[in-house]
């Protein structure tokens, strides 16, 4: 009993210390087009030297596109995967999403499904239509909603998007998808659909979120969109960052795309390859601070190389917990023991189950009634969330 209680305080103390003044850091890199360009490999040193937990690209990992078989597609990605291989190695979190050149290509899902399964599995607690395409997971003190923008083009999956948000009790929320909301260069992009665009952009809005990132056109550029309040406290930034490998583009708007009622402000813009270095403090539980650097590739004469150097281009805010939480999602049902070992019975409860890891990775699903007990002894140590339809609890798993 003693050596158990210890345990647990072991790994309470190791918890807090993780929670309390530790910083983070993650990257955002899209359009890498591998196929048609590595430079994503030259990146990757520089991205494990930052000491990033995460790698997330909003599509267009490949250059695939309407002309490519389902062969080559899959050719492309095994290719990509050898590229970013060195991040797998490291054990750092590497998630995609599809662009218009992965949904573009013959039978695209067939492949994208195949390719991404196994130790390459995506979380896979997207809406039924879009399961490894759309997914959510949570690292530390952040939610990351990754959104499909082609199962139904130009547009995100607003009703799961809402649920998301509902259940969300992380004070950082980062949101990507492929297209820009709001038009820099490809007028292909979310304000194709603009009723279904404010919708979205009004609930990030809503629920805190600062930040979308986007790739599709192949350049650095971020904007403020104001909202016409007055107040730039609630605005979000659109931070484009399909600066992967693609080829890069000269030609950009000055936002002369749909945008009522909305009004964006560019704020930086670069014609070069790079990536967004994002640190993320957690000073308390109630909130933290976020600094986003962009970090550009530059020529180095000397060592007669390129490297990727951090510029003076940043973002900075802090953030606060949500400030309500919905009671059911902590009194509907009961979980015990807490923590557990080898078991935990769900009771209160009648309908289906799931149990996600932290890295949103689905672990169990099925249906109870009133109350199920679940063999949890092949689970590793740590936290798992248990969702029962639109309530959910978290649960410590000892070993």
């Amino acid at each position: 009993m003693k050596i158990g209680i210890l345990k647990l305080c072991v790994l309470l103390f190791l918890s807090n210390s993780i929670l309390g003044q530790n910083k983070w850091r993650f990257a955002v890199v899209g359009d890498t087009h591998v196929g048609s360009s590595d430079t994503i490999a030259e990146m990757v040193p520089y991205l494990l030297a930052d000491s990033v937990d995460l790698v997330l690209l909003p599509g267009d990992i490949v250059e695939a596109g309407k002309a490519c078989s389902g062969d080559q597609l899959l050719a492309q990605l095994t290719a990509w995967k050898e590229l970013m291989q060195p991040l797998y190695d490291e054990g750092i979190g590497v998630y995609s999403i599809r662009g218009n050149h992965e949904a573009d290509a013959h039978d695209n899902l067939n492949v994208w499904n195949s390719f991404f399964s196994g130790s390459n599995a995506l979380p896979q607690n997207g809406p039924s239509a879009e399961q490894n395409l759309t997914y959510s997971f949570i690292n530390k003190n952040a939610l990351f909603i990754m959104l499909d923008n082609y199962v139904n083009i130009h547009t995100v999956n607003q009703e799961w998007l809402n649920l998301q948000f509902e259940e969300n009790n992380q004070p950082n929320v980062f949101v990507l998808g492929h297209e820009q909301a709001f038009k820099v260069f490809h007028s292909d992009c979310l304000d194709d659909s603009v009723l279904q665009r404010n919708t979205f952009w009004q609930s990030l809005i809503d629920n805190r979120v600062k930040v979308y990132f986007c790739g599709h056109d192949h350049f650095f550029d971020v904007a403020r969109i104001g909202n016409g309040d007055g107040n730039e406290d609630n605005d979000v930034y659109q931070y484009n960052i399909g600066t992967g490998g693609g080829w890069l583009m000269s030609q950009f708007s000055n936002y002369n795309g749909n945008n009522t009622p909305f009004s964006p402000s560019r704020l930086h813009h670069e014609t070069e390859h790079g990536y967004a270095l994002v640190e993320v403090s957690d000073d308390s539980a109630s909130g933290s601070d976020v600094t986003i650097t962009w970090k550009m590739r530059v020529w180095n004469s000397t060592t007669s190389s390129y490297q990727y150097t951090a510029t003076s281009s940043l973002i900075q805010y802090s953030t606060s917990a949500p400030t309500s939480v919905n009671e059911t999602s902590i009194e509907g049902f009961d979980i015990y023991p807490n923590p557990a070992s080898s078991y935990i019975t769900i009771a209160g409860f009648s309908g289906n189950v799931r149990i996600y890891n932290m890295l949103g990775r689905l672990m169990w699903n099925g249906l109870i009634q009133e109350s199920k007990t679940l063999d949890v002894s092949q689970f590793q140590a740590g936290i798992y969330i248990v969702q029962c339809d639109n309530l959910s609890k978290r649960v410590m798993v000892l070993q």
